[in-house]
């Protein structure tokens, strides 16, 4: 079943957003992080094409969020359904492969735009924001690239950075009609008319309202083109004159600007895009520019001398610090105050501290509210503050999300078919703690934690193994054991996962530890917390053999019991297993995971001398958990453990 995630309460929902997402995991992280950089927007997942083709009929989405990472076979075609149906609404799809270079070409003007995986949760909340940003008026719709203006190009892109093998016939509104052939995506073959390679490939990159159908690339099918597809793509770009898209007329109401003048320099494009808006929208009178890469942000600086900088502090050619260098040594632009920006927060505040001209800072990812506010006082403070006045600003909560590792899962998972039912549980996702925001900037609305978006069951089932040490046995009068009490010999646990589709949402390719717990007011666990250790699980000998040590008499309610103390040099050790069920992922900021969140299902729970790995849960003697003691890190310290008769 898809899931529906509405938006946050108090709220009108300004419109939707479709999440075509075949792995249940990322589609509850996705949507996690939704509810974040767009809480004012409802959002819909669907797993196949089938469902999303319903869902987009009730919703009409603002926004297809599309994950092509393995492949929809049909996506041209459903894409040109959307755009028919939904000409105005734009496309995100996550992908590996599109080069930097093809991206800064193209910038935003494809109908088609692509963050590749894997990505940070800045950079995926700066293309949402760009892609539902406030447009500028003065700019056409075709200027943002939506589904009305797919072209050739946008599905060109798709298919190759997809990595797949076929055939895409393409027909213009003139009956032109020609093939491109992608193998394992590269482009190997295009033609049209008496044309062939490149050339052609240009050509039909030229041609308007051209429709795009799938097809099988047939085995004898001849190569006319050789190389890299992303170096074979900028080529025929070229060749057809994309690479400076049309101006922008400005309406006849228009005038110039004559705000202050700010540049914002980024490389990530979708990022620039939503600074871009969101500062135009705050003032439209705002003259702003903008440049990909440290060296032309330089030259745009020295070229407008403006009265604000907005810079990232990691480029691909020139780190940040470096650039605030350059300008101090120029008198021009010495006195050009910088807003360092970054997702490195450690890096950017001290490069900040050593640099005069970095008057403040603001932690990746941010919302408006937050760049807007540090802009205008900023700007309304003049050049160059005093070191002493430097503001920082906090990051928001990183937007949670539900992968064990950075959001690329493997190619070879099937996806399923269309109509395919699937459905298992998963689940539910929190944020990692976080840093509040200063008091001067708007609060982010809190983090939610998501529901699953399927019918809840037992899918996410695991079995818990920890190795523990006695430290007691009781015996009643009548030499029958009573309790055990143990402590953990290992804070290192195994997990078992009993669900193939829970294994195959969350592979498991590090170890855990023992961490936080939290008890009920009758001193029983109720959640069990599980970090990761880069040392792999690694089972420990059980000892059966009991050396006594001491015997003490406890009073236990009208009648004694005598408890045995082992010998300290003979400790006896064995295994608890206890049937949980995982009911959360805590992620770090680039999606790493930083904490599995366990639900204790029941007290009972079985003890075995078994040092293998978990082969069956039902092992072992059946016992309770009777009482917790925690250590000062919330940690189990000691169990007491009842037989169950």
């Amino acid at each position: 079943m898809p899931a529906s995630l509405p938006s946050f309460a108090g709220t009108t929902p300004q419109g939707s957003i479709l999440l075509l997402e075949g792995y249940d995991a990322l589609a509850v992280a996705i949507s996690s992080a939704l509810k974040k950089f767009a809480p004012r927007y409802v959002t819909v997942v669907a797993r196949s094409l089938a469902e999303a083709r319903v869902l987009a009929a009730k919703s009409a989405p603002n926004l297809f969020i599309i994950d092509f990472d393995p492949s929809y076979p049909g996506l041209t075609e459903f894409l040109h359904e959307m755009q028919g149906a939904h000409a105005t609404a734009r496309v995100l799809i996550i992908a590996a492969g599109v080069s930097r270079e093809i991206a800064a070409e193209r910038r935003s003007f494809g109908a088609l735009q692509f963050i590749e995986k894997s990505f940070e949760v800045a950079d995926f909340g700066a293309a949402v924001q760009a892609l539902l940003g406030p447009w500028r008026e003065s700019e056409s719709a075709s200027s943002r690239g939506t589904l009305g203006f797919l072209s050739l190009p946008d599905i060109v892109l798709l298919q190759c950075a997809g990595g797949i093998s076929l055939a895409v016939q393409v027909k213009d509104s003139a009956e032109h009609s020609g093939v491109v052939h992608i193998l394992d995506g590269e482009i190997s073959h295009a033609e049209t008319g008496g044309r062939s390679g490149v050339d052609a490939l240009g050509e039909m990159f030229t041609w308007s309202e051209a429709r795009m159908s799938e097809a099988e690339r047939p085995a004898s099918a001849p190569r006319t083109i050789h190389g890299p597809w992303a170096v074979v793509f900028l080529e025929a770009w070229r060749r057809a004159g994309l690479s400076k898209p049309p101006g922008i007329l400005p309406s006849e109401e228009a005038r110039p600007k004559t705000g202050k003048k700010i540049v914002v320099i980024d490389d990530t494009e979708m990022l620039l895009i939503f600074v871009e808006d969101v500062l135009a929208t705050a003032d439209p009178n705002l003259q702003i520019t903008t440049a990909l890469d440290g060296v032309s942000g330089i030259k745009e600086i020295e070229r407008v001398i403006p009265d604000l900088v907005l810079l990232d502090y990691s480029l691909p050619d020139l780190n940040g610090d470096e650039i605030c260098r350059r300008l101090l040594q120029e008198e021009r632009t010495a006195r050009v105050p910088v807003l360092m920006m970054s997702g490195h927060v450690p890096e950017m505040a001290a490069a900040a501290a050593r640099l005069e001209n970095v008057v403040t800072t603001i932690a990746k990812p941010f919302l408006s509210d937050a760049l807007v506010d540090l802009v205008q006082r900023t700007l309304a403070a003049g050049p160059r503050l005093a070191p002493s006045s430097r503001a920082t600003v906090a990051p928001v909560a990183p937007a949670p999300a539900a992968a064990v590792a950075a959001l690329k899962p493997s190619r070879e998972p099937k996806r399923p078919e269309d109509g395919e039912n699937t459905s298992e549980s998963i689940p539910a996702i929190v944020s990692a703690p976080s840093t509040q925001l200063a008091e001067s900037v708007t609060a982010a609305p809190k983090v939610q934690t998501v529901s699953p978006p399927l019918v809840s069951g037992r899918q996410n089932d695991v079995v818990l193994g920890l190795f523990l040490e006695v430290v007691s046995m009781q015996f009643t009068p009548q030499l029958r054991m009573g309790a055990v009490r143990a402590k953990p010999s290992s804070f290192t646990v195994s997990l078992h996962m009993p669900s193939a589709a829970l294994r195959e949402t969350f592979p498991l390719k590090t170890g855990f530890q023992l961490g936080q717990t939290e008890l009920d007011t009758n001193g029983r666990i109720t959640t069990l917390r599980l970090s990761p250790t880069l040392k792999p699980f690694q089972p420990a000998l059980t000892r059966n053999a009991f050396e006594i040590g001491d015997v003490a008499v406890i009073p236990a309610q009208a009648r004694e019991r005598v408890e045995l103390i082992p010998a300290a040099a003979a400790a006896m050790t064995m295994q608890l297993l206890a049937q949980l069920e995982l009911v959360g992922v805590q992620l770090s900021p680039t999606f790493q995971v930083a904490q599995l969140i366990l639900k204790w299902r029941s007290d009972a729970v079985r003890v075995t001398f078994s040092s293998n790995g978990i082969a069956d849960e039902k092992s072992g003697a059946a016992f309770e958990t009777a009482a917790i003691r925690l250590d000062n890190s919330a940690r189990i310290a000691e169990l007491l453990l009842n037989p169950i008769r």
